[in-house]
This record gives C-alpha cells, sequence and structure tokens, in this order.
C-alpha cells in the first residue's frame, strides 16, 4: 500500500496492488477505483493514474458506482407508496448516485493481501436522497490474468441498489479504440430516448445494436444520442450465475467480461477528455429500472443481500 495524496479534505488517498506472475492491477480506495490493469507490459485502463488527475476526474474512470448506477429519470422515484427526489446531476436526470456518489467516497480497507483486497462503505439514510442506511462491501480478487470483482450490499430500510464497475477499457494501451472489436452475447437491447429507456425490449437483429457477430468500433454508427457511437444497454441471457457478456479485441489482445448482471451498459466514450480514448462495459441492472415494472427491479429490503459478480479475463 501507498498513499498517493489526499482528497480536498485532507483524507489520504491509498493504492493498493494486486498480482499474479501474469497480471497486475492498482487499486485506490478513493471510489473503489482499479486505475490499471497491466498485462504483458501494457496497461489496458484508460484513465488517471495519479492522485490529482484522480480527483479531478468526471467520468467515473475505473470506479464503482451507486447507490444507483446508470440513470433515473427526473431524478425521482417511488417506492412503497412514497416519492424520494434525488440529485439531477445529468441535465434532468440523476446519473451514478447523483452529486458525490460511492465513485467519489473513500472507501475502508478491510482486508488486503497480494492477490485481495476488501473494501467497505457505509451510505447513510438521506444520502443523496435516498432512502435507509446502506452497507456495501467490494472485494475485488487476482488470479491467473484475470481480475474478479464480487460486491454485496444491505439496508435497514427498502431502498434501490444497483452497483457496477466503469472501468474504459483500451487494449492498445495509449490511443482510441475505433480499431477494437466489440461482441455482445445479447439479442435485445432497451431502446432509449435522449439516454433515457422507452420501457421496450426490442431485438438487436437487423439493427445496428447487433452485437452479437463482432462489430469494428470505428465503424458502426448506432442512431443513439451519441453522435457515431453506444451508450446502450443490452439485455443478457438470464442465467443461473456468472456466464460472458462481452468479448472486446484489438486483434492482439482479448478481454472476456463475464458476469451475473441482466444488462451491459456499452458506451464508447464519445464525451472522454480523449474521445474514444476506451469503452465501458458495465455490466449492472437495465437503466431507469424503477419506472419500468417490467425490468428487473432494483429494490433492496432489509434482510435481503444485494450480489453482484464481474470477471474481466485478458489473453
Amino acid at each position: 500500500m501507498n498513499t498517493i495524496g489526499t482528497t480536498r479534505d485532507g483524507e489520504p488517498v491509498s493504492l493498493y496492488r494486486l498480482a499474479t506472475p501474469e497480471l497486475a492491477v492498482e487499486i485506490t480506495n478513493y471510489g473503489a477505483r482499479v486505475l490499471k490493469y497491466e498485462y504483458a507490459d501494457t496497461d489496458h485502463l484508460y484513465g488517471p493514474k495519479d492522485c490529482e488527475s484522480l480527483l479531478a476526474d468526471t467520468c467515473y474512470c475505473g470506479s464503482i458506482c451507486g447507490r444507483v448506477a446508470n440513470r433515473i429519470a427526473g431524478g425521482c422515484f417511488e417506492l412503497d407508496g412514497k416519492e424520494y427526489v434525488l440529485a439531477t446531476n445529468n441535465g434532468p436526470n440523476h446519473l451514478h448516485g447523483g452529486n458525490v456518489g460511492f465513485s467519489d467516497r473513500l472507501w475502508t480497507v478491510e482486508e488486503a493481501t497480494d492477490t485481495r483486497l476488501v473494501m467497505a462503505l457505509e451510505s447513510p439514510d438521506g444520502e443523496e436522497g435516498y432512502p435507509g442506511t446502506v452497507k456495501v462491501r467490494a472485494t475485488y480478487t487476482v488470479e491467473g490474468r484475470s481480475l474478479k470483482l464480487e460486491l454485496e450490499g444491505a439496508t435497514d430500510a427498502p431502498t434501490l441498489l444497483n452497483l457496477t464497475n466503469h472501468a474504459y477499457w483500451n487494449l492498445d494501451g495509449t490511443g482510441v479504440v475505433n480499431g477494437h472489436c466489440l461482441l455482445v452475447h445479447a439479442a435485445e437491447f432497451t431502446p432509449m430516448v435522449a439516454n433515457i429507456p422507452t420501457g421496450k425490449i426490442a431485438p438487436v437483429e437487423g439493427t445496428p445494436y447487433d452485437l452479437n457477430t463482432p462489430a469494428l468500433l470505428g465503424s458502426r454508427n448506432a442512431p443513439g444520442v451519441i453522435p457515431g457511437g453506444y451508450d446502450d444497454n443490452y439485455v443478457l441471457p438470464a442465467a443461473d450465475g456468472v456466464r460472458e457478456a462481452a468479448v472486446l479485441t484489438n486483434g492482439r489482445r482479448t478481454l472476456r467480461v463475464l458476469t451475473d448482471a441482466p444488462g451491459l451498459q456499452v458506451y464508447t466514450g464519445d464525451y472522454l477528455p480523449l474521445p474514444r480514448g476506451g469503452v465501458a462495459l458495465e455490466a449492472q441492472n437495465f437503466p431507469d429500472s424503477p419506472h419500468h415494472a417490467n425490468f428487473p427491479s432494483i429494490v433492496l429490503r432489509p434482510g435481503e443481500t444485494y450480489r453482484r459478480t464481474i470477471v474481466w479475463e485478458i489473453d
């Protein structure tokens, strides 16, 4: 563990290195962010590498987003007959937990070894408008050429919880990802208007959203709100456990994303400081779930345990 700087409030920001003979990963307690994923002498993550850049980041690079990843339309939701008002930090909508989400909080390190890092965070009742005190834990483990993230959470009152990791992948290690090919195992997606789902679940077949055959990111233009790129949720096949959701390759390296999440948000990073500097493959529940009864629920109640697993394997 190394201290790499301090927050604006003077709290220490720490960096932890997990490694196997093949893979080295660097993770910070600030936002539980993965800053480096080094394989074959190349870091395959786009984003800040030092504390100053980390604190200035507004793109959620490598972070855990919550309480609710992705957007909630209008910054409000109803739960058990009561309406809750959230921060609107993305136009009229709530995004990735609000003004100060889990991505910008200091997490408490509970365990740190050469191959495993366990961090915890408590979100008090009313934080960013959410009800209930929520306690979450993130466990990162490296094995061989893979990094596994296990997320869990519990609450003392009914609330919403939908966590993900927001890493941006660039298998070249530099430049843009237009030369990368992406495959997503999904026959359906959730069409959107102005980044908010309509509530429909539609087939990808015959549309630019069909990534069941590997697509060159630089040659595919989805007719969405991101000009020339993707910021869309894919409906993954139902499964009882972890299964392969996506495969990203640059012709030399291949990254496999495995998860038990029902959805995968594909964002080609068109609004990064370096547009297309990386592609985010966010395993999560669907955007704006509280407003669509046909979407998988993200309601968490006392006595229940939220769980999510994401694995990244490279070769």
